[in-house]
């Protein structure tokens, strides 16, 4: 570890919220769709939900041309003028003609073909200078991403493959001066493919993955419950309602046992409106937060694949555990 680093994280850390032992409150987020966030979305969903969010989830891919820049400078302004912290969710890939998705080859950034990419995202960010998030190539194990090369590269080289492109950005942004960003390893709540699933894959699993301890400042997990929503027939899968807790136990006690002096936040969960009660699963989210000790939580609050939004099926005076478990702070 680069002890350099050691007080710029730990005043971070000190800032925000840690693990066992933290007298604040969990801080309480948003995530965004769009790119980028204005004060035209930001606005209307403080005044419409009653939250005033500590942490703003947004997106943010890579260009196809390593020479280009895409600092989200207008993201972050808007965001910081709500008083909260952007957690920028970094995605190595671009759409190509059509929407398709393509991942950048790690052996090309770790390589170096992006460097004058990440390192002027770095020295931006540095210029930024406000304590900020990114949550790098998020999701990694899930096929879905494939982050660092094809979907049909995804396999147990994959996990080698995903540490050294996170060493190499990470590298870069020390050697920028940006010690105002901490990084972010965020798996989904379940692998897949992974033991248990149809198609076993004992490789892919978040340890396999981990950076290490120096090269990550915070750990976090992604999983949503999607109730009845989903069928066979149309998605390929069937739903079933399952509590905060059940979503999360198995990714946070990984988690724990991974990375057990990180503080640990959900950095995207949600709960569909239908098949069970919305309100108790809102009111699990707080209790459990308070017994996992959790940083925070962000909700996805889009309708996108069905509608996430915080509001949508519940009365508002049932949130409010929310409110108790999150304080001042996220409020």
């Amino acid at each position: 570890m680069n002890r350099a680093w050691l007080p710029a994280t730990l005043a971070l850390w000190l800032a925000s919220t840690g693990p066992a032992g933290c007298a604040e409150a969990p801080r309480w987020g948003f995530a965004l769709d769009g790119n980028p966030i204005t004060a035209a979305q930001l606005d209307p969903l403080i005044r419409e939900t009653g939250f005033k969010p500590g942490l703003i989830v947004c997106f943010q891919q890579w260009p196809e041309n390593p020479a280009a820049q895409d600092f989200p400078k207008v993201s972050l302004e808007a965001i910081a003028a709500v008083g909260a912290e952007a957690v920028i969710t970094w995605e190595p890939m671009f759409y190509r003609a059509g929407g398709v998705e393509t991942m950048i080859p790690a052996e090309q950034i770790t390589a170096g073909k992006y460097d004058a990419y990440i390192t002027g995202f770095a020295r931006q960010a540095a210029a930024w200078g406000k304590p900020m998030i990114i949550r790098f190539a998020h999701e990694m194990n899930l096929s879905r991403y494939h982050w660092g090369g094809t979907e049909k590269e995804y396999g147990p080289a994959s996990p080698a493959r995903y540490q050294a492109m996170w060493r190499h950005v990470v590298t870069r942004f020390r050697e920028a001066g940006a010690k105002n960003v901490r990084w972010a390893f965020c798996p989904n709540a379940e692998s897949i493919p992974g033991v248990g699933n149809p198609s076993a894959a004992p490789w892919n699993t978040a340890r396999a993955y981990y950076p290490g301890d120096a090269w990550v400042d915070l750990v976090g997990v992604d999983g949503y419950n999607w109730g009845d929503t989903q069928t066979p027939e149309k998605h390929g899968w069937r739903s079933s309602w399952r509590s905060f807790a059940s979503v999360f136990a198995a990714a946070h006690a990984e988690l724990r046992t991974l990375a057990p002096a990180k503080p640990v936040y959900v950095f995207e969960t949600a709960c569909a409106s239908t098949g069970g009660d919305k309100a108790a699963w809102l009111a699990d989210l707080a209790a459990t937060t308070q017994a996992w000790k959790l940083a925070g939580v962000v909700w996805f609050n889009a309708n996108k694949e069905i509608d996430w939004r915080l509001a949508t099926g519940v009365a508002a005076e049932k949130l409010e555990p929310l409110r108790r478990t999150f304080g001042a702070q996220g409020f």
